[in-house]
């Protein structure tokens, strides 16, 4: 055979190459060099290559379980199948040591060995490129170094022949993408493929057909017995309460778990109560958590850092600005105002954090962090612009007001005129806003909002945002009084207060007094409610405002203090501001409070036609919510004057209208008049039923109230 090859071979091919047909090559042109592979290697080594047994491993029962049932179904299935498992979650929630854990489990079924490689997708170091990989796991296997190709493809497909047909555990660990590893992949079924990642790896399960496991945190039995491990179960149940608050300070991560009584270990003398409260937030926590020795890779901020690092700009950013939000949760539309991104760009920016595991899906197009992430971006989002900060968190605190008072437009419960304007310039875009289309849509949207809502309220007074921090309590009113009249309101309502006196704002503090006295009457704190009201009523006439609606509030509170006198008195003085100022909703509302005064009094006809009137005033404009109050009180009436039959009635027209806008309170209220009449009537099944469904609503309410109605359950 000559050192030159013929251009225009003749179409006799022969073998010039001494050897045996292992070593043939035939071709017609040769381009380029020519690398000869002898097959496997003459000496093919089983490695063994897995990390460490972790110690201390506890719990993630569920998890090892789908584990074996994958390996059970790939034992039986179809040969061609590729066997890959991804594990995957935040960082420092265990993926990694779960797998080890169970890598060890399994290993003696897998005879051919074991191979390991940290692909280091999120590490301290760059990420392990495909090409090294490769590499090291074909000298691992036997290959000679000499006779590793160079070119990438070349060196997938001799890795693909070299695993072909052996059982193996690859393990690939902290992954970046499917990308990362798919040259990793052998060609043919029979290895376990086991992989970790903080990224969800979509297309490694669209794609190959990979089982997914998501691991979360801890539960508290596990990571008490994490806990227990460590220190020791004497010292761990001697304070049970501590312990579980150093694991709710930890997210229950097992890194942080860890690490935390790492520390509790050095000082046996310390209790776990002081190292809980060194842990209880902020970024001190992420400086606790963090080993003595100073080594990065248990360091939960440095762990951290390394998906934050990778993030794109806009992600990175969006990441930070999260960390300004105060409530658990936060929504598409939310994020997006808070990040002034488009509502489908802050979708997959969102989404793509949470594919990270940087956040956790809370619901549909709805988020949250876990503590110490959380903790994390607050401690990012300091070395922000602190305008930036600002502005960022007044779009998002404008959001909420704007969308809280769509809402209230939609429930349609509220007493009196809109409380306040806000300027074109001020409302967020366009695309923000949800549109309520009904008033079961808004009441929903309240009910999914609330913590958030509330945090918002605190927030805004916290920042200095005492507009929102006023006005935001105010569009939440319709929402407390039909389906929240808690403790909340009452403090929401205080928060307004003084937010309004901190700007001096005379007609916000008169409103925002009003509105914590009604917070205070739907709690039974009539006193306290009348003293508020009484305040309103004076600010209103400093500043020269109409006394009306603060007139009717203060009757309202006479009444329940059954001073019936005084109520009338000032409910007639709010009937004649109502029809100097063609006010007909107030005329309805002082109508139908007046009339228990009457009542009281044994003026029944009086009372009654007072809620005739009322009650034509209320379907003349609609208002099914003060239709439904006028309902009761015709009921109450009748039953005062023990005509059963028309209480039934009137209180069986009220109560579906109550269940349609919401209003627990008043629909509570309903059903002790039906139990009242029903009593009356000897219907005593009836009469217990409707107070135990009034009971349940009252104790869900935590409404004092609920008292009055188990005694009348145990009478006679």
């Amino acid at each position: 055979m000559t050192d030159r090859v013929d251009p225009h071979p003749s179409n006799d091919s022969h073998n010039g190459f001494p050897g045996t047909a292992d070593n043939v090559v035939q071709a017609r042109q040769i381009l380029g060099g020519v690398h000869f592979h002898t097959g496997r290697p003459t000496r093919m080594t089983a490695p063994r290559q897995l990390p460490p047994r972790p110690t201390h491993f506890t719990g993630r029962t569920a998890e090892l379980a789908r584990l074996e049932a994958f390996l059970a179904a790939a034992d039986t299935g179809e040969p061609a199948t590729l066997f890959i498992t991804a594990l995957v979650g935040a960082a420092g929630v265990g993926k990694s040591a779960l797998a080890v854990h169970w890598a060890h489990a399994v290993g003696d079924r897998f005879p051919d060995g074991h191979l390991y490689l940290n692909l280091q997708g999120y590490d301290a170091s760059p990420p392990l490129s495909p090409h090294q990989a490769l590499e090291n796991f074909l000298v691992s296997l036997g290959v000679p170094p000499g006779s590793i190709p160079p070119d990438l493809d070349a060196r997938a497909a001799l890795y693909r022949h070299v695993v072909s047909g052996r059982r193996l555990i690859i393990f690939l660990d902290n992954v970046r993408s499917a990308a990362h590893l798919r040259p990793l992949l052998p060609g043919t079924s029979g290895s376990l493929i086991l992989v970790t990642s903080r990224s969800q790896l979509s297309g490694l399960v669209v794609r190959e057909g990979a089982q997914r496991i998501v691991i979360g945190p801890l539960g508290p039995q596990d990571a008490n017995d994490l806990m227990r491990s460590i220190l020791g179960r004497e010292r761990v149940d001697a304070e049970p309460v501590a312990a579980a608050k150093l694991a709710s300070h930890c997210a229950h991560l097992p890194l942080a778990l860890r690490i935390a009584a790492e520390r509790a270990a050095i000082h046996p003398l310390l209790p776990i109560e002081a190292l809980a409260s060194e842990l209880k937030s902020g970024s001190r926590r992420l400086d606790v958590l963090t080993t003595y020795d100073d080594d990065e890779t248990t360091a939960v901020r440095e762990v951290f850092s390394w998906s934050y690092r990778d993030l794109s700009p806009t992600a990175a950013r969006s990441f930070r600005l999260l960390g300004l939000v105060s409530g658990p949760e936060i929504s598409v539309l939310a994020a997006a105002a808070l990040t002034g991104l488009p509502p489908d760009q802050a979708a997959r920016v969102l989404g793509g954090l949470a594919s990270l595991h940087l956040l956790e899906v809370a619901g549909p197009n709805r988020y949250r962090f876990h503590d110490l992430l959380r903790d994390y971006a607050r401690e990012r989002v300091s070395e922000d612009f602190e305008p930036d900060r600002s502005a960022a968190l007044r779009r998002l605190l404008t959001w909420y007001l704007f969308t809280a008072e769509e809402a209230a437009a939609a429930l349609d419960v509220r007493r009196g005129p809109t409380p306040f304007d806000r300027t074109p310039g001020e409302r967020p875009p366009p695309a923000l806003a949800i549109g309520f289309p009904s008033r079961t849509a808004a009441m929903n949207w309240c009910e999914t909002e609330f913590v958030n809502l509330l945090a918002a309220c605190r927030q805004a007074a916290e920042v200095g945002e005492d507009v929102v921090a006023w006005q935001l309590p105010i569009a939440l009113r319709s929402f407390f009084q039909l389906r929240r009249p808690t403790t909340d309101w009452v403090t929401a309502s205080e928060t307004a207060v003084a937010a309004a006196r901190r700007l001096g704002d005379a007609h916000a503090e008169a409103i925002t007094l009003r509105s914590l006295g009604a917070a205070l009457s739907y709690r039974g704190a009539y006193e306290e409610s009348l003293l508020r009201n009484r305040e309103a009523l004076a600010v209103s006439r400093e500043i020269g405002e109409d006394e009306g609606w603060c007139l009717n509030s203060i009757g309202d509170c006479l009444v329940s203090l059954g001073r019936f006198d005084e109520a009338i008195d000032q409910l007639g003085q709010a009937l004649i501001a109502a029809e100097r100022n063609g006010d007909t909703s107030l005329a309805a509302h002082s109508l139908e409070n007046i009339a228990p005064a009457y009542s009281a009094l044994g003026r029944y006809e009086e009372a009654i036609e007072s809620l005739q009137r009322s009650l034509t005033i209320f379907r003349d404009l609609g208002r099914a919510y003060g239709e439904a109050l006028v309902l009761d009180k015709l009921a109450d009436t009748y039953l005062s004057l023990r005509r059963f039959d028309e209480a039934v009635h009137f209180a069986s027209q009220a109560l579906p209208l109550h269940e349609e806008l919401g209003n627990r309170l008043s629909e509570a209220a309903t059903l002790r008049i039906l139990a009242r009449a029903f009593k009356s009537n000897g219907r005593v099944a009836e009469a217990r039923d409707h107070w135990l469904r009034a009971l349940v609503t009252l104790e869900d309410l935590g409404h004092p109230d609920a008292v009055d109605v188990r005694g009348d359950l145990l009478g006679p």
